[in-house]
């Protein structure tokens, strides 16, 4: 059924954890998935906090053995990463959906980004009948969760938390210099976030430049080309670094560059990205401090206790929805039987139907029906009747009984 392999920031001890592998993965994974005939569907996600591959196979214990292998094989000497099986496998897809599993727990980014993974997959073509249904429901449970419980509202997401940390660490963000790199999700968040705060000069550098141009324009700010970037933090009192790229953006040599301007003046670095885009070093640089990920801990742990009620509420519709998963499992045998009989029925009725119509002219109401009763009751048992006879001979009296309770007469 269903089987799936989870590096996620608790699995791995935090996020500096995560980091140092999910670049790795990334490029790695999806070879070792396509190799196994065994998986004959995947989706992988992969978000801030986590790196997880949902596969649909009809040999979990085989799977499961082979990705274990795998993540031993890329990253050796580690225990980083944990597999779930069907119904704990759904469940954990089902938290993650709802901003259960986030570092900021009811984070209203996740489900986009988890759909934006499955949507990838499903055009890749690996994701299929069966793990669309999965994603499928878990965007609907996603839905149900934050439209009848209160998990999200006015939540707490990485971007708000990141601009939270800022504030601790320097003030008040009013007349600050920011410069924003990345135009992401992440970043979005981050400017709806420092809207209202009344921030002094904003620049914002992505590789797309128009996608800068557009956030800029958010902030009343101003986009700054990449090759910019050192001019752009020379000015600036916080630098959030929020970008989608596999590699380093914000290099030592940068910011040493841009401090030598101003020597004196502080600069706080909050590098919400994974893998990070900012050199550990940079603190090497005279009054120059470093956040990460791992920095939003405290945050996070507030917000839970402030959450704990709709958590309670939000795992209530996360169970009721498992049960009407499971029920719909349990019964999917019985409704293949059913559409096999109801095309069958549906068949002798045209074909009788037909044969009545065909008599209407030449024949009076009541035979007619007399006779198309008789011949539909007739064409439904008849299978019906020979088969029961036939298992009654060879002994089989299961399936007589059976038979006789399906129908209500014994």
């Amino acid at each position: 059924m269903i089987v799936s392999m989870h590096i996620t920031h608790t699995s791995t001890g935090g996020t500096e954890g995560l980091n140092n592998v999910v670049s790795l993965l990334e490029g790695t994974m999806p070879d070792y998935l396509e190799e196994m005939p065994l998986i004959t569907e995947y989706v992988i996600i992969r978000t801030c906090n986590r790196f997880e591959v949902y596969t649909s196979t009809d040999d979990n214990q085989s799977v499961s053995t082979y990705l274990n292998n795998a993540i031993r094989t890329l990253v050796p000497s580690s225990n980083i990463s944990y597999i779930l099986e069907d119904m704990e496998s759904i469940k954990h897809l089902f938290r993650v959906v709802c901003g259960l599993d986030s570092l900021i727990v009811g984070e209203d980014q996740i489900q986009h980004q988890v759909r934006e993974c499955y949507i990838k997959a499903k055009d890749a073509g690996t994701a299929g009948s069966m793990l669309s249904y999965l994603f499928d429901k878990a965007m609907i449970v996603g839905k149900r969760v934050r439209s009848e419980t209160e998990l999200n509202k006015g939540a707490v997401s990485v971007g708000s938390a990141s601009v939270e940390l800022a504030e601790s660490k320097i003030g008040e963000l009013s007349g600050k210099a920011i410069t924003i790199l990345g135009a992401g999700d992440m970043a979005s968040v981050i400017a709806k976030n420092l809207i209202g705060k009344n921030i002094g000069t904003v620049f914002v550098s992505n590789r797309t430049y128009s996608r800068a141009i557009e956030l800029a324009d958010e902030l009343g700010g101003s986009a700054v080309s990449m090759e910019r970037i050192q001019d752009a933090v020379s000015d600036s009192d916080l630098v959030l670094v929020a970008t989608g790229a596999p590699h380093t953006v914000l290099h030592k040599n940068i910011v040493a560059n841009a401090m030598a301007k101003r020597p004196e003046r502080k600069l706080l670095v909050i590098d919400v990205s994974i893998p990070h885009n900012a050199d550990e070093d940079i603190t090497d640089v005279p009054n120059v401090e470093l956040e990460n990920m791992d920095s939003l801990e405290g945050i996070a742990k507030a917000n839970v206790e402030r959450r704990s009620k709709e958590i309670s509420s939000a795992e209530k519709i996360i169970g009721q929805e498992l049960e009407k998963m499971d029920a719909e499992r349990r019964e999917k045998t019985a409704n293949e039987i059913i559409k096999m009989i109801g095309l069958k029925l549906s068949e002798i009725r045209e074909k009788e139907l037909a044969e009545a119509r065909s008599h209407a002219s030449s024949t009076d109401v009541d035979t007619l029906l007399d006779d198309l009763s008789r011949a539909l009751v007739n064409k439904i048992s008849a299978d019906l009747y020979v088969n029961l006879r036939r298992a009654s001979r060879e002994g089989n009296q299961n399936a007589c009984y059976t038979l006789a309770e399906m129908f209500g007469v014994k």
